[in-house]
């Protein structure tokens, strides 16, 4: 069965009455329809508001020479929430507009308020919007009903895990505690590893934020019913080579828990050695092992005393072929991880960080 919903788009249009047209022609009484109409300023979304100025007889007014201001006015009538210059359509039919862009309101509370609208022709001014029971101002109402309700983000987390292929030293004796076991340094080990748990708390729609820096492996979702459960996956499994930047994802589902799931085990046992010039620069990187199994170029991360140190890895044939300095940096001296180097140079596959969820 197929449900349809019929919606509409249109121009809030208001009539309003002007005390003297061009020709200084005035009214001795009001015309009181126009003032019945309270418009409807939406946050969120451009507001195209249109003005057509007519005469006790409901005739346009030849607004030639003028120039007009509009405001909003809050509920109190001491503060100026808007105030912005109106644009002419057609001067003989009295037409004008104003557009309220969503810059305009979107720090503005949404209330109830008031609206006025002042014309300028040569040194007379004028409130073009007459109204005497209120001031020469109309109502309106600031609402919230086009700009989504306010959701706000949560932090996630994933636990550090480092295989042998990013460990600044990989000896057994670094390893992490699931890898006790002695392996060779040229095999692959599994470095899969998850965020922390996501509630979903019953909504229909999850979405995940996170940046990756120079991120190489695979991302995906996984649900489960419960702390107990099995995890399954829920998005397919993307890829990621050399990836950097900010990345958004949209689970639709009703799942009890989420979570990322993560593989950045491509590539591994890579080495080098820095060159640190007496200034405390580093000038170059000498690849030391090329390791195996790259599908794309590593993050490369200068440790040691000094600082601003960067350089880009190239690969070849799914090993690490050179490595070029892109900045010396500043300050570096023979620190303890490695005895006679001074600076470290750390191979990896890259980062998911900055996690959010709502």
């Amino acid at each position: 069965m197929m449900y349809s919903t019929t919606s509409y788009l249109f121009q809030q249009i208001t009539q309003v009455l002007l005390v003297s047209d061009s020709a200084g022609e005035s009214f001795t009484f009001r015309y009181n329809p126009v003032y019945a109409k309270i418009l409807t300023i939406n946050k969120g979304v451009d507001n195209v508001l249109l003005f057509e100025f007519i005469n006790q007889e409901e005739k346009p007014v030849n607004i030639t020479g003028s120039s007009f201001i509009f405001r909003v006015i809050n509920q109190a009538g001491d503060q100026i929430l808007v105030n912005k210059q109106m644009t002419i359509l057609s001067a003989v039919k009295g037409r004008v507009k104003v557009v309220l862009s969503n810059m305009d309101v979107i720090n503005i509370a949404a209330q109830p308020a008031s609206y006025s609208i002042q014309r300028t022709q040569g040194d007379y001014v004028q409130a073009a919007f007459v109204d005497s029971n209120s001031g020469a101002r109309a109502g309106c109402n600031i609402v919230d009903s086009v700009l989504p309700q306010f959701i706000p983000s949560f932090e996630l987390t994933i636990p550090t895990i480092y295989g042998t292929n990013q460990s600044i030293n990989p000896s057994p004796a670094q390893w992490p505690l699931w890898a006790l076991q002695p392996q060779p340094n040229n095999a692959r080990l599994p470095t899969s590893f998850y965020s922390s748990h996501i509630p979903t708390n019953g909504q229909r729609q999850t979405t995940v934020k996170f940046d990756l820096d120079h991120y190489t492996g695979t991302i995906k979702f996984q649900a489960a019913d419960d702390y107990q459960a099995i995890w399954y996956n829920v998005t397919e499994s993307a890829t990621h080579l050399d990836a950097t930047g900010v990345y958004y994802l949209n689970i639709q589902g009703y799942y009890p828990l989420l979570r990322m799931a993560l593989d950045n085990s491509i590539g591994r046992a890579a080495t080098a050695s820095a060159t640190v010039s007496a200034a405390g620069v580093v000038e170059s990187i000498q690849v030391t092992n090329p390791g195996a199994g790259f599908v794309a170029a590593p993050k490369i991360q200068i440790f040691g005393d000094g600082a601003g140190a960067t350089a880009e890895a190239t690969i070849s044939n799914g090993q690490v072929s050179s490595i070029i300095v892109t900045s010396g940096g500043s300050g570096y001296f023979p620190i303890q991880y490695q005895s006679g180097n001074n600076a470290v140079v750390y191979i990896n596959n890259g980062y998911v960080i900055n996690l959010q969820y709502r």
